[in-house]
């Protein structure tokens, strides 16, 4: 137990962290500037001077996060919770903006709020609190109950919005906090096995069928090492056996021209005038940059708005585009070390609730920088989900720096609780 001074002079100050997280949000500033150079509004009303505010408001946040004791974050995280749920009703049913419809702000008059970013942190906060005074383990089931039902509620709220790619995160948070709370590799397969058994099962090709049958194979193996309850035994392996035969049956009872929108769907390429184009602009732009790109503000995609949300979305893909193989590796570099420097905190405390927060919110960084990038080069669906730091957009920029004041917390409030 060190003294009660704030920073302990034996930890470091992580200047690679904050210098990592500094050049990300330079570099987003830059390219959400680069969108928008031929805008004739006024400097105060672009994309890239708001995002400097946004960034100048996140980096007070997380400054002054850092000065808030673990404790007090631990009482908040149930009020915040709850909180963050009331704003996701109010949502519901007085959305005051509605793009491409669905209604995810609240309108303010000054400024649009986006609840669903907020309560990513506020579950955050909570799961992490409850599994560190709670550990999960399927030898004890009850131990899920009060975690479901913490997660089903704000993730059946902004699936209602409708956002399923936010609502994802939430299964991606979750999934992570049930590991390093007590779960193994194994159990997390199993978990997730009815997901593939869909995934696998709903073609009748050979390959898929083939697919499909090794991992009820892998799921008969798992099952048989763990020794599980009977019950649970018996619930995994009906639960994938079922959700293959249902997927299958659904399949085949699809017309073709519905057949047709699922493969577009999994496959966006396949339909490169409809439904995959946004992907095939996408793609045309990042090989367009070659190997060093076209420069800053160049390039055909970007300006003549080719490219469908290019300041938000498919950010990555302006970065391709004006700055090549060698841009895109740099900043996905950075990514790299970014989640690095995060994650090293759990190296040195071995407080439970330390590790779930830091590994928590590295997830979030994770699951966004992967579905996003996967989703420009079209080896994912389109979705919603923005790029950390590069992407335009206020409550995403905020929640992003909130995150980073919280890994900057737990590195340096966490040696009070180390051992």
């Amino acid at each position: 137990m060190s003294s009660g001074r704030f920073l302990d002079k034996s930890l470091k100050f992580d200047f690679v962290f904050v210098v990592v997280t500094f050049l990300l949000m330079a570099t987003g500033v830059m390219l959400v500037y680069s969108t928008s150079m031929a805008s004739e509004v006024e400097f105060y009303n672009t994309f890239w001077f708001k995002q400097i505010i946004y960034f100048v408001g996140g980096t007070i946040l997380a400054l002054a996060l850092i000065f808030v004791k673990l404790d007090w974050l631990k009482s908040a995280a149930i009020p915040l919770y709850v909180a963050s749920l009331v704003m996701l009703v109010i949502v519901l049913f007085f959305a005051g903006d509605v793009v491409k419809g669905a209604g995810r702000w609240i309108d303010l008059g000054v400024i649009k709020i986006q609840p669903s970013e907020f309560a990513k942190i506020a579950y955050l906060l909570t799961i992490s609190y409850w599994l560190s005074r709670h550990p999960v383990s399927f030898f004890n089931i009850k131990s899920f109950v009060v975690p479901f039902g913490l997660f089903i509620v704000p993730f059946a709220l902004v699936l209602k919005q409708p956002d399923l790619s936010t609502a994802l995160v939430f299964i991606a948070v979750t999934l992570v906090g049930f590991f390093f709370a007590g779960l193994s590799i194994m159990d997390m397969f199993l978990i997730v096995s009815p997901v593939l058994s869909v995934l696998f099962s709903h073609n009748n090709s050979f390959i898929f069928q083939l697919l499909w049958g090794i991992l009820i194979c892998c799921v008969v193996f798992v099952l048989f090492r763990r020794r599980l309850p009977k019950f649970l035994t018996v619930f995994f392996l009906l639960a994938n056996i079922l959700t293959g035969y249902a997927s299958t049956m659904a399949w085949n009872m699809l017309e073709p021209h519905q057949q047709k929108r699922v493969n577009t769907f999994l496959d966006p390429m396949s339909d490169p005038l409809g439904d995959g184009y946004q992907v095939l602009q996408s793609l045309t732009a990042i090989g367009s940059g070659g190997l060093a790109g076209k420069g800053l503000g160049n390039g055909s995609q970007t300006n003549l708005s080719f490219l469908p949300e290019e300041h938000t979305d498919f950010i990555f893909s302006v970065l391709g585009e004006q700055f090549g193989f060698l841009g895109c590796s740099f900043v996905l570099g950075l990514f790299i070390l970014f989640l690095w420097r995060a994650s090293s905190t759990c190296k040195l405390y071995s407080d439970p609730f330390i590790t779930l927060l830091t590994m928590g919110a590295c997830t979030i960084f994770l699951f966004h920088i992967v579905v996003n990038v996967a989703m420009t080069v079209g080896l994912m669906p389109v979705t919603g989900l923005p790029l950390p730091f590069l992407s335009y957009g206020g409550s995403f920029a905020l929640t992003c720096m909130v995150l980073v004041g919280l890994l900057l917390n737990m590195r340096y409030q966490g040696r009070r609780f180390s051992v």
